[in-house]
């Protein structure tokens, strides 16, 4: 006989709130915290543009986190042609982005040579966006590193 999971986990929870409580939580759980806190993701800023200057002015420039360019492509291509990226990368001058790698894993039976130039599309577009640049086919490459059957 199998037993019931829901039983299960009533059990571990009434035996979790029956343990008696650490007298240090409040320590440990602020040392914890804090140490979370202190952890950073290594980012590099990439300069960007807003697409549109007022009153005849050149466009105002800001930088963005690689982490965010790279997160937007990664939503835009998650899925299509049923591909999932693995891995994306910008190609930067110092702070100028000038292309980007992308690595995905294909679908099998999938023409990966469209495959990879609707990717490389999306891609343009999103940094266009999210940088104010404007890349060519030529910017980025897409290799397949795998593929799912």
């Amino acid at each position: 006989m199998t037993p019931d999971p829901d039983s299960i986990l009533d059990r571990a929870a009434r035996e979790l709130r029956e343990q008696p409580e650490e007298p240090r939580w409040l320590d440990i759980s602020s040392n914890i915290l804090s140490k979370v806190r202190s952890t950073t993701r290594r980012t590099w800023p990439v300069d960007a543009r807003y697409p549109v200057a007022r009153d005849g002015r050149d466009a105002d420039t800001l930088r963005v986190s690689d982490h965010v360019a790279r997160r937007a492509v990664l939503g835009a291509l998650t899925g299509v042609h049923g591909c999932q990226p693995i891995d994306i990368s910008l190609y930067l001058d110092e702070h100028v982005c000038t292309g980007l790698s992308i690595s995905v894993v294909g679908v099998y039976g999938s023409d990966l040579q469209v495959v990879g130039n609707d990717l490389a599309g999306i891609a343009i577009g999103v940094l266009g966006e999210v940088l104010g640049i404007s890349l060519t086919r030529d910017d980025v490459d897409v290799r397949v590193d795998d593929i799912e059957v």
